[in-house]
């Protein structure tokens, strides 16, 4: 991490009273644990701040919510901190450019430096490992609550410890979350211990698995499929994590038709998915990628690309 950049941050916060916290649009748990996390080690180590999380969440929690609208006076004179987002068009604020300094906090490659100031760790396996290295080398607190936050992010992007770029650094983050008072079987029971409705929706949505002769998995859901689930995308997206784990599959996609768009995830153990992710509106990691399509008939071209990747070899 660059310390000057690290130092810079620190000033910054100390400069601002209003300090914004925003993440990427449809939130998974490193944003929403980057965010929080963020937000509580701000308010316990910076006392009167007036500190928001913006956007939509994945839980009802309602901590660091304004009690009413932000005022674009508000917006001016604040820093707006984004957490774990990569391009400036999937923030989940549409007022960013209104803000008096901007400060990007991300572990995606470093594409699009939207932000006035960024720390930009790109090794990193999850963006809340990038805010516990800065939070550490700034000597900034980190509670218990912050810890639990940051914890639950670090968890999922890093698949349980098991994806690529999962090292000693994490293990280190980790533990320290643990020694901060992070509760590690609550917080896995949390992400990983599902209902029967959602172990039910996993095996409906894998039985649509189609399988190219190269080895490219992929599930398309419709709107029709999500019909009386009740589902929010969150729930729908965990079908893209049955397709893991399997030799015979090297990339998988989920491709998910929404009201206002249709949302790719993409993955894979070896082969550099966001190189056809960056074809299709997205971007991301090499082997963990979001991208968009115009219409479900796109999906032919994007499969067809991504069988191109394996049969090149290009890892």
């Amino acid at each position: 991490m660059n310390k000057h950049a690290a130092k810079l941050l620190l000033k910054k916060i100390k400069e601002h009273q209003n300090i914004i916290i925003v993440k990427h649009k449809m939130p998974d748990w490193d944003a929403q644990g980057s965010a929080l996390g963020m937000a509580n080690i701000i308010a316990e180590n910076f006392k009167n701040k007036n500190v928001f999380v913006v956007g939509e969440r994945l839980t009802k929690d309602e901590t660091f919510l304004p009690e009413t609208s932000l005022t674009d006076e508000f917006v001016s004179q604040a820093l707006i901190i984004t957490v774990d987002t990569g391009n400036k068009a999937r923030l989940d604020f549409d007022r960013f450019d209104m803000a008096r300094e901007s400060f990007k906090v991300d572990h995606h490659l470093n594409v699009d430096p939207y932000a006035t100031n960024d720390i930009v760790v790109e090794d990193a396996i999850a963006c809340t490992q990038v805010v516990v290295l800065w939070a550490q080398l700034m000597k900034l607190k980190i509670n218990k609550t912050a810890a639990h936050n940051l914890y639950l992010g670090l968890i999922t992007d890093s698949g349980r410890f098991l994806f690529p770029r999962t090292d000693e650094v994490t293990f280190r983050v980790a533990a320290s979350l643990i020694e901060a008072g992070a509760d590690l079987k609550a917080a896995h029971d949390f992400i990983f211990v599902s209902s029967l409705k959602m172990r039910k929706w996993t095996n409906f949505a894998f039985s649509k698995l189609q399988l190219t002769k190269h080895g490219v998995g992929y599930i398309v859901i419709t709107k029709a499929d999500q019909d009386g689930w009740g589902l929010e995308y969150s729930e729908v997206k965990s079908a893209l994590g049955t397709m893991a784990g399997m030799d015979e599959i090297k990339i998988w996609a989920l491709v998910v038709e929404l009201d206002d768009m249709i949302k790719v995830s993409l993955r894979s153990r070896d082969f550099s998915v966001n190189e056809v992710a960056e074809k299709f509106e997205g971007g991301g990691h090499r082997l963990a990628s979001g991208a968009q399509l115009s219409s479900l008939t796109d999906v032919s071209k994007l499969v067809k690309a991504l069988d191109k990747l394996i049969v090149k070899g290009e890892k």
